[in-house]
């Protein structure tokens, strides 16, 4: 019997028996004269998954769970986050539709992909920068959203069945389809020339963290190049909801949405690597994570760090009854007792010993107190990270009412820094606020689906419950236009996420907790 699901047009299935005969989508080639993998549409095509990955979760009026149900061929595959010592379980690790590289490489002008090394298997590859930016290769795929009265249903393949739809950012502005997708590897950090860059073992660059500050500086780049995207935040809540089967990834990964700790020096000290506070605080600072020694207390004042700045601790030893150690990398330096430790986020590369696809580095410190890894990428490392392809617009429509509209650009090149042009597209709206509820942090109980974009759809979910996480509009406050933060930070709590949307910034506005992300998925078609 024919599965209704599994229905291919002609000439897919005509293309996809011509790939998968070819010798030449066997193996990825690699020219060295010109040092790039010359066969990403062949081998891609000859290792198109036919399967459906299915799962399905409730509508809040049938239940509140974030948790859904696996279906079709995703039934019974499992999935347990390794860590820097234990590798865990990875059903999907080897499924083509699942799979992923660390690659080398990049984007051109028109948006077509590149490679230039691939981990273990063409050129050479390396994470710090040394030859080029460290991105994450998969497979493009296809989903299909289906919505009845009770759930809504989710699929995806690596196959276009009927009724499936490239996944967003697969399409180049002419129609074609990307012979891959890559992602950033890591949160962004900008050069002395200001040129945004995914290398491991950076800082936050609060340059690139502002709607604006993306379109800048990706523009040293390359046209090709942009800040993150709705088409990179879709691929991760996806691969989320389909391995996981939960929209809660607190449950299930993780993220550094509270290691936040700030505590007060109790005795002061000269020419040391070390801080000393009370036994009772000290519970506050996680070894690994990195800090700030001064005498601020805002993470964006140069005085948290005067005395030391961004130091990885690297134990705690007692002292005395009251007194323990904080013990940091680096060079001496001299404190007092107006003096804090900070701890601040942390640097990229802090999944780098992860031992599996998906995972965090230790049990040692909460799961809540680090960054994450999913499909090889490292997110959540304490600040939020830009959407550049959306603008907001706040719309006060009295004193007692407001709602917030959500435009997007489908090619970056057109992207504005100051006004919603022609070339924006409006996907739909936040549900609207009152001046009871305006700049505050609300949770909804569910989402819509917008070229990519997930929507919040009615307040009153919980951090537990529904979507899970929160968003702040604040139209009746603060008409205009602003900028999509995601993701969340390291003073954040529950309500960051998968899911979650600060939107109180203006265009230009950004912080400590402001950070981005580069995409190779700017330049599309919608």
């Amino acid at each position: 019997m024919v599965n209704a699901d599994k229905v291919i047009r002609l000439g897919d299935y005509v293309r996809l028996e011509r790939a998968q005969k070819s010798k030449d989508g066997a193996n990825f080639k690699y020219d060295a004269s010109t040092g790039r993998v010359t066969n990403l549409a062949e081998y891609f095509a000859a290792h198109a998954d036919p399967n459906i990955y299915t799962v399905r979760f409730p509508l809040w009026t049938t239940s509140n769970s974030t948790q859904g149900v696996k279906l079709d061929d995703n039934a019974g595959l499992s999935i347990v986050p390794s860590t820097n010592t234990v590798s865990g379980r990875d059903d999907y690790r080897s499924l083509p539709a699942f799979r992923v590289w660390d690659v080398n490489g990049g984007v051109d002008d028109a948006g077509n992909p590149f490679v230039t090394a691939i981990k273990d298997k063409a050129g050479t590859w390396s994470a710090d920068g040394s030859h080029g930016d460290a991105l994450v290769m998969t497979a493009t795929g296809f989903y299909r959203l289906q919505l009845d009265s009770q759930y809504m249903t989710l699929s995806y393949s690596g196959i276009q069945y009927d009724g499936f739809v490239p996944m967003p950012g697969a399409m180049l502005p002419d129609g074609t389809l990307r012979p891959c997708m890559l992602f950033a590897k890591y949160r962004a950090w900008c050069d002395g020339s200001g040129i945004p860059h995914s290398f491991t073992g950076k800082q936050t660059s609060t340059a690139f963290g502002s709607q604006n500050g993306c379109i800048d500086q990706a523009a040293k780049k390359g046209k090709g190049w942009s800040g993150k995207t709705v088409a990179d935040t879709w691929y991760i809540q996806l691969m989320h909801m389909l391995k996981y089967a939960d929209r809660n990834i607190e449950n299930t990964l993780g993220g550094d949405f509270g290691g936040n700790g700030q505590i007060t020096i109790s005795k002061a000290e000269a020419n040391v690597t070390r801080a000393l506070v009370k036994t009772t605080a000290a519970q506050y600072i996680d070894v690994g994570s990195y800090v700030s020694v001064g005498s601020g207390t805002d993470r964006g004042d140069p005085k948290v760090g005067e005395a030391a700045s961004w130091r990885k601790v690297l134990s705690k030893t007692v002292v005395d009854s009251a007194t323990t150690a904080i013990n940091v990398a680096g060079d001496k330096f001299t404190t007092t007792a107006a003096m804090h430790v900070t701890q601040m986020p942390w640097p990229t590369g802090a999944t780098d010993g992860v031992l599996g696809t998906d995972g965090y580095a230790t049990d040692a410190i909460p799961r809540s107190h680090q960054p994450i890894r999913i499909q090889g990428i490292e997110i959540f490392t304490g600040v939020y990270e830009v959407e550049s392809d959306v603008i907001l617009n706040n719309i006060k429509d009295s004193d007692t009412a407001g709602h917030t509209e959500i435009w997007k650009v489908f090619d970056v090149t057109k992207a504005s820094k100051s006004a919603i042009t022609s070339d924006y597209v409006h996907l739909g709206d936040f549900p609207s606020v009152t001046d009871k509820t305006n700049n505050n942090w609300q949770y909804a109980k569910g989402f819509t689906f917008s070229h990519g974009m997930t929507i919040p759809t009615e307040w009153g979910g919980t951090s537990t419950s529904g979507l899970s996480d929160a968003t702040l509009i604040n139209p009746i406050s603060n008409p205009g236009l602003h900028e999509l933060l995601r993701g969340g930070y390291l003073n954040g709590g529950s309500r960051c996420g998968l899911f979650c949307s600060g939107c109180w910034g203006t265009l230009s506005g950004t912080w400590w907790y402001c950070g981005g992300r580069l995409s190779t998925l700017g330049r599309t078609r919608a």
